[in-house]
């Protein structure tokens, strides 16, 4: 199994969240980055960092320790994003979760990869496969969470969460304003 970057730590977003009183979920704020970057959207880290307390929702100023997580998180994933090794790490409960858990996560995550997608303005229509995955992420953000753990519905999840994955890497690549290089940040919107 592939080693997990720090950024990605579920268990510490999910402390930020608790800790900030919030009603989103850690899952569903990476969603909602890696929507808004695979649309073709870029922020600086201050924008990301409003855009990320807006999501959070929670009932005060971020800590400096948590806007520091946050903005590795917004790092590592647009580097991953714009890498070439198709190595996107979804911010999820790890192996060890519960498979209910993991699933509702999963569903999350693409609620919000949904949401923030859907914030950006793009040119041209998406291609024939990019609406199939944008319903594909619509059915698996309706999960039913009362899955039993089983070598069956692990294999499921594994396959699902792999389809995201691969999805977001070719929606992202789809999206992209042709005079960017995928190599290099844009410059930022803000």
């Amino acid at each position: 199994m592939a080693l997990i970057p720090a950024a990605f730590d579920y268990d510490r977003f999910d402390q930020l969240f608790a800790e900030q009183g919030a009603a989103g979920f850690p899952a569903e704020l990476h969603g909602h980055l890696v929507g808004r970057l695979s649309a073709g959207s870029r922020l600086d880290h201050g924008a990301w960092l409003e855009v990320a307390r807006e999501v959070i929702d929670g009932r005060g100023s971020l800590p400096e320790a948590g806007k520091i997580q946050l903005i590795q998180l917004y790092d590592v994933t647009l580097a991953q994003l714009t890498g070439s090794g198709f190595d996107l790490t979804l911010l999820l409960p790890d192996d060890e979760a519960a498979i209910d858990r993991r699933a509702l996560a999963l569903g999350q995550w693409c609620e919000g990869f949904l949401g923030g997608f859907g914030l950006v303005g793009r040119e041209g229509e998406l291609s024939e496969e990019g609406d199939s995955v944008l319903a594909d992420f619509a059915a698996i953000a309706q999960v039913q969470t009362d899955l039993e753990e089983s070598e069956a519905n692990e294999v499921d999840f594994m396959e699902i969460m792999e389809y995201v994955r691969m999805a977001v890497l070719m929606l992202f690549s789809e999206c992209q304003p042709a005079d960017r290089p995928q190599d290099q940040p844009p410059a930022s919107l803000h």
